[in-house]
C-alpha cells in the first residue's frame, strides 16, 4: 500500500508541476481589452477564440490525463 501511495503522490506532484508551467509573472493574464482585440483580429480573419481556447484546454487536459492513466496503469501491473 505504501508503494501505491508514493506512486500516486508522484502523479499528483506531476499534475501540480503542470499547473505551474505558465506563471503569471512571465505570462500575464490578458486584460479584457486584449481578449477583445484578439477576438476582433481572429474573427476578421475567419477564426474564433473558441477554437484556440478549446485547443489549449484539450492540450492541458490530455497532459493531465496521461499522468493519471500512467499512474493507474502502473497500479494494475
Amino acid at each position: 500500500m505504501s508503494d501505491e501511495i508514493a506512486r500516486l503522490r508522484e502523479a499528483l506532484e506531476s499534475i501540480v508541476q503542470w499547473s505551474e508551467a505558465y506563471p503569471l509573472d512571465i505570462f500575464h493574464e490578458p486584460t479584457k481589452d486584449e481578449w477583445k482585440k484578439a477576438h476582433e483580429l481572429l474573427t476578421a480573419n475567419g477564426m474564433t477564440m473558441d477554437a484556440f481556447a478549446s485547443s489549449c484546454m484539450r492540450h492541458v487536459i490530455k497532459g493531465v490525463e496521461k499522468i493519471a492513466r500512467d499512474a493507474l496503469k502502473e497500479g494494475e501491473a
